[in-house]
């Protein structure tokens, strides 16, 4: 019994010790992809700032683009993550919209070089895995188009403004805002968000139906 114990607690060990050795090749590579892109950085440099060996990479990845791809579907599931809990917990279309754009919008300050490395590699990856990649992408857009066009059923929005080109619109006001927000200048990123929600909410609902603040 003592001995199955033992090897018991030997296995998490390792377990413990992969994921954690796992875990910081990708913080190095997030470092290395967000700075020098993903082209430049090579595995040689992930291997110096993990500072373990080529072999015990290979354990964890097979090559660089799995590595990407891992960066890149692990911030999709986050931001998925968010939308969905954001949509289970609001009864309210526009409030949940509202908290969808602002909670996306707040994830630039803790997840920005992960959102640069989505945003801006993602067409790096091999067919097979940009599929995927881009499927999670079209799950996104769906969670956004889904309460676009629950606000569109329910005649809050201005007539003739198409579900899709609203839905591209909010990702053209969010996406971008990583390159240009900086910490510790005039604006939070928290009243970033809130002027993107007032400048989209302002564009596409009728008169009325958002507070006189909000408009």
């Amino acid at each position: 019994m003592v001995r199955y114990l033992m090897k018991s607690k030997t296995r998490k060990t390792r377990r413990t010790r992969r994921s954690d050795t796992k875990k910081r090749i990708l913080e190095k590579a997030t470092d290395l992809f967000s700075e020098v892109g993903f082209v430049k950085a090579s595995i040689r440099d992930i291997v110096k700032a993990v500072g373990v060996t080529n072999s015990t990479v290979y354990i964890h990845f097979k090559n660089k683009d799995e590595i990407l791809y891992s960066i890149i579907e692990d911030i999709g599931s986050t931001l998925l993550r968010e939308l969905h809990a954001v949509s289970e917990r609001n009864d309210d279309p526009v409030q949940c919209l509202r908290e969808m754009i602002f909670r996306q919008v707040c994830l630039i300050k803790d997840k920005r070089k992960q959102i640069k490395i989505y945003l801006d590699e993602q067409n790096q990856l091999p067919s097979p895995l940009r599929n995927m990649a881009l499927k999670q992408h079209r799950a996104i857009y769906e969670v956004y188009h889904k309460k676009i066009t629950e606000l569109v059923l329910n005649g809050l929005v201005r007539n003739k403004i198409d579900e899709a080109v609203m839905t591209f619109s909010v990702f053209a006001m969010i996406n971008w805002a990583y390159r240009w927000f900086r910490e510790n200048e005039r604006l939070s990123i928290e009243e970033i968000a809130e002027d993107i929600i007032r400048i989209f909410f302002g564009g596409i609902f009728k008169k009325g139906v958002l507070p006189s603040e909000d408009q």
